[in-house]
């Protein structure tokens, strides 16, 4: 039975999941569920209303790192994306966290909300806010992320893990919205950004991203 994740394209959280879904080479379908447009039906898969969401074989799961643990606990035959080495594994779940908590916050409210989200409440673009947030906010974590690569192919480990896919799901985002730092400005973490998005799996489902209305 395959597995339905419940989300929308443009989240980078439902970005993450499938993406490690994809690297899996997991059995799964993707169902459109936007939190904006879509509230009571995502509060009956999920009582915090976020996604993504998960329903396999009778078991429902949310918040998008609870799935991609439950993936690699489930799938152990597949591609591990969590390295065997503690000291890797500290890593790749740090620069994880940090992309998903201190690198969403600014993407999401600096630069998705004022330029996706706004519209769909009625509301006008607010380009003020994206430039500010682009100049003054991003610059640190972003800094703090090619600081991290330190000469490295990967963040953690020899090969690609979760923290790579968690990164480069927010900065998916940013390109959408036009904002990709210049890759002088970050060149570690832009070549990393790059090489990612390189890859077959992770280009095809860039593309079909940018056909989403």
């Amino acid at each position: 039975m395959p597995i339905n994740i419940h989300g929308s394209p443009l989240s980078p959280f439902t970005r993450k999941v499938t993406i490690v879904a994809l690297e899996m080479e997991l059995d799964f379908e993707s169902h459109d569920l936007n939190p904006y447009t879509s509230a009571e039906k995502l509060a009956a898969l999920n009582p915090l209303k976020r996604i993504p969401v998960i329903e396999h074989d009778g078991y429902t799961l949310a918040d998008s790192s609870a799935i991609c643990s439950y993936f690699q606990s489930r799938f152990p035959g597949s591609l591990s994306l969590l390295p065997d080495k503690p000291e890797d594994l500290g890593k790749a779940l740090w620069i994880e966290e940090y992309a998903d908590t201190a690198l969403f916050d600014i993407i999401s409210k600096g630069v998705f909300k004022p330029i996706f989200v706004n519209p769909l409440m009625g509301k006008a673009q607010d380009f003020d806010t994206v430039r500010d947030t682009v100049v003054n906010k991003l610059p640190e974590p972003l800094a703090y992320l090619n600081g991290q690569l330190d000469g490295r192919t990967w963040y953690a480990g020899d090969q690609i893990s979760i923290a790579d896919i968690a990164v480069y799901a927010q900065l998916v985002n940013l390109e959408h919205a036009q904002q990709l730092p210049k890759p002088e400005e970050h060149p570690a973490m832009m070549a990393h950004y790059r090489r990612l998005q390189c890859r077959s799996l992770e280009a095809g489902l860039f593309k079909s991203e940018q056909a989403y209305p």
